[in-house]
């Protein structure tokens, strides 16, 4: 039985989550425990427990130490790489030591023990610059465009992931996620949000893909078409449920400007 195999057929194949008890991870917790035994991995683990229940670790590293991120993934059969600084304003010096450098550890971490699975969450901010009508919905095989250093270090960590797919033949999965585990506050937002039953349903269809790499959006079927999912669809296997257009009353004004995702028309509306 090969690694990909087990990883399928498995009834707890172990998936380790860098970045495990951030936001995007305490919003897929309950949706990936259903099915996987789960290494939570981060650098701070805080005072609340994680939720009780088999089968869930939470282990204190920080995962851009390759001594750590190689203890990290042992025995892993996937690795859902979380971990990252997401904001938009941060440097390019700050993008590269914080996402950039640690994406590179985490790769070689798992080509040392020739983890068969790798997803790693990258961003709309990727292909930010074409969050334009005029290229809506955006489709994932244009050439990547990003509109801030934040995004340029998701557009470098997709290049290394093909690197790595391509040198050990691991299946590799990018998903440039939308708006994920925060509230609907800006209507400006309602094009690329991504609900926490749709993130869920989403990262479980990455990880039993057997792709050998690809990059996909991860938003919901928001009537607002603004990233094209198809890919997601037929090539996971994704089944969104979620469309934004039903918070869209309650969304409120844009609050100012976030880098170049949107254009500066976008912030009085």
């Amino acid at each position: 039985m090969t690694g990909m195999d087990a990883l399928r057929n498995d009834p707890a194949p172990l998936v380790v989550v860098t970045g495990g008890l951030g936001r995007v991870g305490s919003v897929l917790l309950p949706h990936l425990r259903q099915h996987y035994r789960l290494r939570l991995v981060d650098r701070a683990i805080p005072d609340r427990a994680v939720p009780a229940g088999d089968g869930v670790e939470a282990r204190q590293a920080d995962i851009g130490d390759p001594d750590a991120a190689y203890k990290a993934f042992e025995g892993a059969d996937a690795i859902l790489h979380l971990a990252a600084n997401g904001s938009p304003w941060q440097s390019w010096d700050s993008v590269y030591a914080a996402n950039v450098r640690t994406a590179q550890v985490v790769l070689e971490a798992a080509a040392a023990h020739g983890v068969p699975k790798l997803v790693l969450a990258s961003s709309v901010h990727a292909m930010g610059e074409y969050n334009r009508p005029a290229y809506w919905p955006v489709s994932p095989r244009l050439d990547p465009r990003p509109c801030c250093p934040y995004g340029l270090g998701k557009v470098v960590m997709e290049v290394l992931a093909k690197s790595h797919a391509d040198r050990t033949g691991a299946s590799v999965t990018c998903v440039r996620l939308g708006l994920t585990g925060w509230g609907l506050g800006e209507r400006r937002y309602l094009g690329q949000w991504l609900s926490d039953g749709d993130a869920g349903r989403l990262m479980l269809a990455a990880l039993r893909a057997r792709e050998p790499y690809g990059v996909h959006f991860g938003v919901s079927a928001n009537t607002r078409n603004h990233w094209d999912i198809t890919s997601a669809r037929t090539e996971l296997g994704y089944r969104p449920q979620d469309d934004s257009e039903l918070l869209a009353d309650a969304a409120g004004p844009s609050s100012g400007p976030v880098c170049r995702l949107f254009d500066d028309s976008e912030i009085s509306k």
